[in-house]
């Protein structure tokens, strides 16, 4: 028998790879038929090509290639002009129905204007030429099965039909529609785009975008071009980025982060093309201009606002460049069209240069540890201050020159990961691909909002990583070197101050918001301007800071130099990346004057004087707040502007600030008080922390750190500039004790020179001094650790308090659930308590850099207390260590093996045996019974999930890095799109062993059942899918190696660790083969007792399992004891 069965298998096999090579041969056969039939046909001018042809000409051209060539074309339209016509495109590449992994997208675009004709005719003669030698010639052949190839002819396809051939003449505004240069609307396409630099922050689709601008602004956004170039006529140049300059000027050279690549654009396309190449396009009508290599920058040529190269660049991954392709307009085309193929000819070569340099830089695909694609990862590339992103399968393509570069990704719930030293080289991409960790997942309460990010750059560049935050002073000081500094200086009195908030506001109002906190003795308003790029809320997960200056009326240099700190800030928010990555990763509050009333009894000059240092009813607010060591004051009555502030402090989320006053040069620190009113040394529990902030303020003030004193006092003096308050002077209810005792704020006081109100013309060497120490200590907010408490269902879990070991001071976490505490380098223990959830307590390594992320997940104690035995020392499980209890259950031909492992709940583990096992790839029947394979399986899933919806919904657990199959759970519930907490999730796992079929057979057939049952109105059926939720998962091992799961490195490993995190499973299942035994494990941690509770529930599990036998056909029966 079984060398029969031997022999016969040996047959199938034969046949089989007969069949297969019968399939190979009539293949070539096919394509040498092909390449016989096709190498004949070449790009030649044709009857219907020697001329221009018109809007329905071009249309009957187009659709006719569009069939000619089905394998490679496709003949689509992005929208309609203003009169209706088709705006064509021809998409041309090997597949065109689907985007194939590496493979970028290029489009090139003609007729913007719609008498430059020379570009339109050129890319209908593109389209003819790849879709002709497609196969025949090899460049083509590469370039279309490697680059996804779009061609847009007319842009303004309105405007070519007003146009005249033989106008060669520049725009004209005496003619209809500029002589057909404009749309049908009279509107200059390239001028219709928003711009960086005058109406980005206000440019509104709807109502100032033409219908031929709508379209593509929509297509660029939608399709993830790399590559483009956009042709016109008028000279003969390769025109780059920036089209435009921030002072709307010609000749000034505007440079974007990418100069070099885009100077290598416009060069590749010169140095092909005849004439362009010499610099001299010789047109008559400026027949002096000339061009260096024959490429120029946009703007220094002359400036265009609203252009779309640069709109392509600002809001895509896609880098264009302008073509200026002929010194006539629309040219005629000569006597059998000699011209236009002259125009070709000179064209050619650079229009296929050009598509090849889409294949430059560096490329790859960004994944998940489960081999999931993620979208939206933002790539950057150090010192280039431009990002892209990865694409829906995970594709990415980031154009550079050959070099040396360092490259992040940073993806939203994963670590950044960057990758050094990656060379790119003169040729084709360097393939670099990245595998993002995922951070613990966040479930919060508010709603998932996707808006575009700042107006005032790109959705790309303004979700810049926190990499880029500049956390030491060089970088700060080498902001304020690069960036515009402020020239006007002088002083605000209250209206003054008033005024030049709300003119930031009106200007820059998608980064600011200008709101009071309440008002003052005299009725004046205690103004705070928040600098955000989400303004106006609390975004989890990101710090805030606050500036209060003019505590003490006649203390005036914190108040001017937060008002230039603010200006600053907003006026080079769109140049600069760093400031960028400060505003769009935190929340800064400036509260220029906290004592308005003050300030307006004080007067300029005022060098030591008490005049306008208290509020209107003469108190001194830096002695109004409650005090710790002053118990008796508790009640007493506080003045306007201090229950304002205090009552801001307690409703707000700052994690650090400081106090501006002034009177000396000196960054004081907590305790601002000693228990005895005494003047000694009182520190704080964070006294370490509170020195370093004090220092770095100092350290990064020209002469703070030297510690002198006033001319009125040279006596005193401070050690490295900082001081301990109480050590300097005992103050009874001072604002920055208050800050750190009753919120999560840590607050120092900065004196900021001896001379309280200078005059004006003295301010600007405080500006000076004080800009770049300002700036410093704010980047503090961002070092430490900070993280999310959540319950075990993903909820926000607010004031819980957050302990550090060694520290006797708590933070407390926000209503998201988000929390930050400031921490000094080392090695941590911190402890979460929140009540009615078990304390969990995680150690943490803090380093000099950003925050470490550090995330909290507590269980309650109600789930706990519904055993019946004591609670108080329950512990979390420990998943890495486990024992096994095995119980043996003996058959002849069926075994069972239940295992408990506690990564998420109880964990059952049945094996299910039969003699002979089945593979999972193969499909065998037996016994009238059929093995699936997984495209089988799959489709048996789909078609259930189809006849039973109500119940039954088939989601991917993961996909596989390797062959890129995925790991399917079908959910069984009653309404399974429905989210219902109170049903009890189980799972039910098969297929852990390539070679085991059983398991995943017996829970096809399962599931069949249940479905058949519940449509067959079974009571039983029903009340179970109306309170738990059912996941079963009927394949892991995908890929096909024959490998177990229990291996840590395997992807399948992480993909179901992942999900039985996300699902919190009361309870679960493997079904499989090959072992003789029932047996679970829990945990080793566990005391005894609980032990003791576990063996109860376990073996009620198995008996309940084993007491109804289960028919697995005629041979296989469930009959013996367990051992």
């Amino acid at each position: 028998m079984s060398i029969v069965y031997f022999f016969f298998s040996r047959l199938l096999c034969i046949i089989a790879l007969w069949h297969q090579l019968l399939e190979v041969f009539f293949v070539a056969a096919d394509m040498n038929m092909l390449n016989n039939l096709t190498k004949e046909i070449n790009f030649s001018f044709n009857d219907d090509v020697k001329y221009y042809q018109s809007y329905s000409e071009l249309t009957k051209l187009l659709q006719y290639y569009n069939n000619k060539f089905p394998l490679i074309a496709r003949l689509k339209s992005i929208g309609k002009s203003v009169e209706g016509r088709e705006i064509w495109y021809m998409q041309i590449t090997d597949h065109p129905d689907f985007i194939e992994n590496g493979e970028p997208m290029f489009k090139y675009v003609g007729n913007m204007h719609g008498n430059e004709a020379i570009s339109r005719q050129v890319l209908i003669y593109l389209i003819q030429y790849l879709c002709e030698n497609y196969g025949i010639d090899q460049r083509v052949t590469r370039l279309v099965n490697t680059t996804n190839i779009f061609i847009l002819p007319s842009l303004n396809p309105d405007g070519f039909e007003y146009a005249k051939e033989g106008d060669c003449d520049n725009y004209n505004s005496d003619v209809l529609f500029a002589g057909g240069r404009n749309n049908a609307h009279d509107k200059d396409l390239n001028r219709n785009f928003p711009d960086q630099f005058i109406n980005w922050n206000s440019y509104n689709i709807k109502l100032q975008a033409e219908p031929e601008t709508k379209a593509i602004m929509q297509w660029i956004y939608r399709m993830p071009f790399v590559l483009s170039a956009n042709l016109h006529g008028g000279s003969i140049v390769a025109s780059f980025p920036f089209d435009s300059n921030i002072a709307m000027q010609n000749k000034i050279y505007s440079k974007s982060p990418d100069d070099d690549f885009f100077r290598h654009l416009a060069l590749t396309y010169a140095q092909n093309h005849p004439i362009m190449k010499t610099g001299k396009p010789n047109c008559p009508s400026d027949p002096t201009e000339t061009f260096k290599d024959g490429i120029t920058n946009g703007a220094e040529w002359y400036n265009v606002a609203g252009g779309m190269q640069d709109f392509n660049y600002l809001i895509s991954n896609c880098f264009e460049i302008t073509l200026e392709l002929s010194c006539c307009k629309y040219p005629l085309a000569g006597q059998s069209g000699k011209e236009l193929e002259k125009e070709w000819i000179n064209n050619k070569e650079s229009l296929l240069k050009y598509i090849e340099q889409v294949h430059r830089g560096i490329k790859g695909i960004i994944l998940d540890e489960f081999g999931k694609p993620i979208v939206k990862a933002i790539i950057s590339v150090e010192n280039i201050n431009h990002n892209v992103k990865s694409i829906s399968n995970g594709n990415y393509w980031r154009l550079l020159v050959p070099g040396v570069y360092t490259v992040t990704v940073a993806a939203k719930g994963f670590h950044n990961l960057t990758k050094e030293n990656i060379h790119v080289l003169d040729g084709q991409p360097t393939v670099v691909n990245f595998v993002l960790k995922k951070q613990e997942k966040i479930t919060t309460n508010r709603p998932i909002r996707e808006t575009m990010e700042s107006d005032y750059t790109n959705p790309l560049t303004t979700s810049i990583k926190e990499k880029l935050i500049p956390l030491t002073t060089d970088k700060i000081k080498a902001i304020f070197l690069k960036s515009k500094d402020i020239l006007h200086i002088n002083h605000h009195n209250y209206l003054k101050l008033t005024q030049f908030l709300q003119n930031l506001k009106k200007k820059y109002n998608s980064i600011v918001a200008l709101y009071s906190i309440g008002k003052s003795v005299q009725g004046r308003e205690l103004w705070v301007m928040e600098l955000s790029n989400k303004p106006g809320i609390h975004t989890p997960g990101r710090p805030e800071f606050k500036y209060v200056a003019n505590m003490h009326g006649n203390e005036v240099v914190g108040r001017e130099c937060t008002l230039l700190l603010l200006q600053f800030l907003c006026e080079n928010y769109k140049t600069s990346l760093e400031i960028q990555s400060i505003v769009n990763n935190s929340r800064i509050h400036f509260m220029p004057s906290m004592n308005p009333d003050g300030y307006e009894n004080s007067h300029e000059g005022d060098r030591q004087e008490l005049r306008g240092r208290n509020n209107a009813n003469d108190v001194d607010l830096n002695r109004d707040f409650p005090d710790q060591f002053d118990k008796e004051n508790i009640s007493y009555s506080f003045q306007p502007e201090t229950q304002a502030m205090m009552k801001w402090i307690s409703n707000s989320s700052f994690v650090l600030s400081v106090n501006l006053h002034g009177g000396a040069l000196v960054a004081n620190y907590p305790f601002d008080d000693s228990p005895t009113g005494e003047d000694k040394y009182t520190a704080s529990p964070d006294d370490t922390l509170f020195r370093y902030l004090a220092t770095t303020y100092a350290n990064a003030h020209p002469m703070m750190h030297f510690g002198n004193g006033c001319p009125e006092d040279p006596q005193e003096t401070f050690n490295n500039g900082i001081t301990n308050g109480a050590e300097w002077y005992s103050v009874k209810g001072g604002m920055q004790d208050y800050n750190y005792l009753h919120s999560n704020d840590f607050e120092i006081t900065i004196e900021m020179g001896c001379y309280k109100f200078p005059p004006h013309d003295r301010l600007k060497p405080y500006w000076d001094g004080h800009k770049v120490p300002l700036l410093r200590i704010a980047m503090e907010m961002f070092k430490g650790v900070k993280g999310f408490i959540k319950t075990i269902s993903g909820f926000p879990i607010a004031n819980a308090s957050i302990s550090v070991s060694g520290i006797k001071h708590n933070v407390y976490s926000l209503k998201d659930g988000d929390y930050f505490r400031l921490l000094m380098p080392g090695n941590y223990i911190v402890t979460v308590s929140a009540k009615g959830f078990h304390i969990v307590a995680k150690p943490v390594t803090v380093n000099d850099g950003l925050a470490i992320e550090l995330n909290f997940t507590l269980t309650t104690l109600s789930k706990v207390n519904k055993v019946t035995v004591k609670t108080t020392e329950i512990k979390q499980p420990n998943i890495n260590k486990t024992d096994s209890i095995l119980v043996n259950k003996i058959s002849n031909n069926v075994n069972f093996n239940i295992m408990a492992n506690k990564m998420a709940g109880s964990l059952i583990y049945f094996n299910k045996v039969v003699n002979s096992t089945q593979s999972t790839f193969g499909t065998k029947i037996v016994n009238g019974f059929q093995y699936h394979d997984y495209n089988n399986m799959l489709k048996y899933l789909m078609d259930h999930e189809k006849m039973f919806p109500e119940i039954l919904k088939l989601e991917k657990v993961g996909t596989s890095p390797i062959s890129y199959r995925s790991i399917w759970s079908m959910q069984v519930t009653n309404k399974p799109n429905e989210t219902n907490l109170e049903k009890a999730s189980i799972a039910l796992i098969a297929g852990l062993h390539v070679y085991d079929g059983i398991g995943r057979e017996i829970l096809l057939m399962h599931l069949h059942t249940i479905a058949k049952q519940y449509k067959e109105k079974n009571e039983k059926v029903i009340n179970l899918l109306n309170n738990i939720r059912l996941y079963i998962v009927f394949m892991v091992m995908v890929d096909g190696m024959d490998k177990s799961v229990d291996v840590n490195d395997n992807w399948q490993v992480k993909v179901l660790k992942e999900w039985f995190k996300e699902n919190n499973f009361l309870f679960s299942a493997i079904i499989e083969g090959g072992d003789t035994t029932i047996s679970y494990q829990p945990d080793s941690t566990n005391k005894a007792f609980l032990k003791q509770y576990d063996e109860v529930v376990f073996q009620d599990l198995i008996s309940s399992f084993i007491t109804k036998p289960i028919q697995l056909h005629a041979e296989c029966n469930v009959t013996e004891n367990v051992k």
